[in-house]
């Protein structure tokens, strides 16, 4: 926020209750021109959860005032602020609009550290107004970009805690506990006390819905703790009633109805005090399932209908899958079988069009319920089926996207073999017409100028030598390209074979135990399925990639990058797994801009520092740098591993050798991903080869233009 001296001058005074208000009012009244805005602009940013016509007036004001000075910067702000304060009070639609035209400013004046924040809210925005996950990643994922450019640590957290949010909604409770973590990470950068507490109370969330009650009941108390000792404000009253809302849950859960009125009360008190209708909505619906589990059956109707009617008005198209579930839930117990079905198949449509997984699972299961009461088994099985087919695509979710991409590989191969079948026919047809056309014209001209019948000759003779070589070069090429495909499938068959059994026969050792209820084998084979299900899938991964790249399903599609961004991005996604090994990164990277295909460059980088931690020591260095030299851009991706041969190196990026080789600790590879990163550089007009000598470790060298026809 811009800060004008007033505030400086009068910071003592400011720290009494009210102060900021009366002090901001009276410099909107005493100042002019942009004092005056900034004055208005953060009355506006102050009051934008408390009061929101005033909020709204100010901001108006200041960005009329700005649009007079053509002053972009501040028409953008009271734009922004406009936005928040739609959204805190749940006009998200205008919400929405005023934050795309603050985005567009934002983006013209390439202000990267406000555009952060804007396409974070926008992405907030998205889940609250649609539930569309698809378009709020995408804002998280850019926002993110441009926060990391400018180390904006809270903007960051907030967008790691959102999409840490979404996986948790999708049951994927592994990247939601990562993302959580990093969001934690951030927010102890900023040191910010509030997004500490916020932390505790996402992570307690994540542990509720993987039934972990105790551990998510000391997370919510904490959190608790946290929030109580900030000072008191809109936002830490409601951080209190967010923890007691969840603290609600955790003892529904394990049945100690007592104590989950008592923090249901608290919580309802709060939302109350700070007029918070959605909080208020969620506690209602909280409070109509305690009397539903105390079988007070119509006290819980009439209470969860004045939830429905908060959360419809607001609207909060996320809640009210939960709404009509328990609904549904209160009305099959009455024995009103048809209103139950009702609200249920209601609850699913809004289920299915927020994509929320883990609701539509719990409405089938109700359906088949109640079905199942009405002697409708058949109907019964079918919405058991469903609910147990998305209970598996949560959980397993990793091996069916693996199992898609390997049956759309098997389509390629086929339709690939018919392209290069009529690529080649087209090749030799057109050789031949150009040695049939070479001849006549050369004919035509002995003819016509005997004197030169010599040099004629001599011409036609090189010419047909010249079209029978390009003619056989393209035969060999053609031949050898076929050759090699073909000796890359059989190395995939082999290669999937092989853990596809060990799945299989870790699976049926798995359930022995299981019978036998020998919980350490259980654990030990888990580990194992997971282990060889990983693997198995980025086997999957990179064979697609690969395969794409080879028919142009993948475009190269230039653009202006910042170079350190991208290195330090592919760092980021194997952080985690070098923490493993307590690997460290030592990272330098000129402010370079270059041109070049983003998605294709963090491929390569993605590769080669995932080579780099498979096989360094526990506790090695692996050093990344990039710098412009002869006027190409050069990264070098160095580690201080096991380092290879000169027979290895010459192997290294050839299809028809798979030399892939174990990591220090036993890490398997796939031994297609330099592979790919060759293709991908080649495509940038660039080059990528390897230094390196047995037990000195590796670097890869990778040079690139900095402008594409450089």
């Amino acid at each position: 926020m811009k800060k004008i001296l007033l505030y400086i001058l009068l910071l003592p005074v400011l720290l009494q209750a009210g102060a900021v208000e009366d002090s901001l009012r009276q410099a909107i009244r005493e100042y002019k021109g942009v004092s005056h805005i900034d004055a208005r602009l953060d009355l506006a940013y102050l009051l934008r959860r408390s009061d929101f016509e005033t909020s709204r007036r100010h901001a108006n004001e200041a960005y009329r005032s700005a649009t007079e000075l053509k002053d972009a910067g501040r028409q953008a702000e009271a734009l922004y602020f406009l936005g928040l304060t739609y959204y805190y009070n749940n006009v998200v639609d205008t919400s929405l609009n005023y934050l795309k035209q603050a985005e567009a400013i934002y983006r013209s004046e390439e202000d990267h550290e406000s555009l952060a924040k804007v396409l974070s809210m926008i992405g907030t925005s998205y889940l609250q107004s649609t539930g569309d996950q698809e378009k709020a990643i995408s804002c998280y994922n850019e926002a993110l970009i441009h926060a990391r450019k400018h180390s904006d640590h809270t903007t960051m957290a907030v967008v790691y805690s959102q999409l840490s949010n979404i996986f948790r909604l999708n049951g994927a409770y592994q990247q939601a506990i990562e993302f959580i973590y990093n969001s934690k990470e951030e927010y102890e950068k900023a040191d910010f006390e509030e997004g500490v507490a916020w932390i505790n109370y996402s992570i307690g969330r994540i542990y509720t819905a993987m039934s972990l009650y105790d551990e998510a009941e000391g997370l919510f108390l904490k959190g608790l703790n946290i929030y109580s000792g900030l000072p008191e404000n809109t936002s830490t009253l409601t951080g209190q009633a967010i923890c007691l809302d969840e603290l609600t849950l955790v003892y529904m859960e394990q049945g100690d109805l007592e104590k989950a009125l008592h923090y249901n009360s608290r919580a309802y008190q709060l939302y109350k005090e700070i007029d918070n209708l959605f909080g208020l909505s969620n506690s209602l619906k909280y409070l109509a399932n305690i009397e539903f589990l105390n079988e007070n059956f119509d006290p819980a109707i009439e209470t969860l209908k004045q939830s429905l009617k908060i959360k419809k008005a607001i609207p909060d198209v996320l809640g009210l899958p939960g709404i009509y579930n328990l609904f549904g839930k209160i009305l099959r117990e009455k024995g009103k079988y048809q209103q139950a079905l009702d609200s249920l198949n209601t609850g699913l449509q809004y289920a299915v069009g927020n994509n929320q997984k883990n609701r539509i699972m719990d409405l089938n299961h109700e359906l088949s319920k109640v079905y199942l009461d009405l002697g409708q088994y058949k109907k019964a099985y079918q919405y058991q089926s469903r609910h147990l087919a998305i209970m598996d695509s949560i959980y397993m979710s990793k091996a069916t996207r693996g199992m898609t991409q390997l049956e759309a590989l098997y389509d390629l191969d086929a339709k690939q073999r018919r392209i290069d079948e009529l690529q080649q026919n087209k090749t030799i047809s057109e050789l031949r017409l150009k040695r049939e056309k070479t001849a006549r014209n050369l004919l035509l001209v002995i003819l016509g100028i005997i004197i030169v019948f010599s040099v004629i000759v001599l011409r036609l003779y090189v010419s047909n030598r010249k079209a029978n070589i390009a003619l056989e070069k393209s035969r060999k090429k053609l031949q050898e390209l076929n050759a090699t495909k073909d000796r890359f499938f059989s190395i995939i068959a082999h290669d999937l074979k092989s853990p596809f059994n060990s799945i299989l026969g870790f699976s049926s050792m798995l359930e022995r135990y299981c019978k036998a209820k020998d919980y350490r084998k259980i654990e030990e084979f888990s580990g194992h399925i997971r282990g060889v299900s990983e693997q198995t899938f980025r086997l999957l991964e990179n064979l697609l990639e690969w395969a794409r790249s080879q028919t142009g399903n993948i475009t190269y599609t230039p653009r202006e990058i910042d170079i350190a961004a991208t290195v330090q991005n592919a760092v980021d996604l194997i952080y985690t797994r070098a923490m493993r090994k307590e690997i460290t990164f030592d990272i330098r990277t000129e402010p370079l801009k270059v041109q070049a295909d983003e998605n294709m460059l963090h491929t390569v980088l993605h590769n080669l520092l995932s080579n780099a931690v498979k096989y360094s020591q526990r506790g090695g260095v692996i050093h990344a740098e990039a710098a412009e030299k002869d006027g190409m851009l050069e990264i070098r991706v160095r580690d201080e591993g096991t380092g290879m041969d000169e027979a290895t190196r010459k192997k290294l990026f050839s299809i028809d050798e798979n030399i892939s080789r174990p990591g220090t600790e036993g890490e398997a590879g796939t031994g297609l991903g330099l592979i790919i990163s060759r293709e991908f550089i080649e495509k940038h007009h660039g080059s990528i080869r390897v230094e390196s000598e047995p037990g000195k470790g590796s670097c890869f060298i990778l040079r690139i233009p900095l402008r594409p026809g450089e």
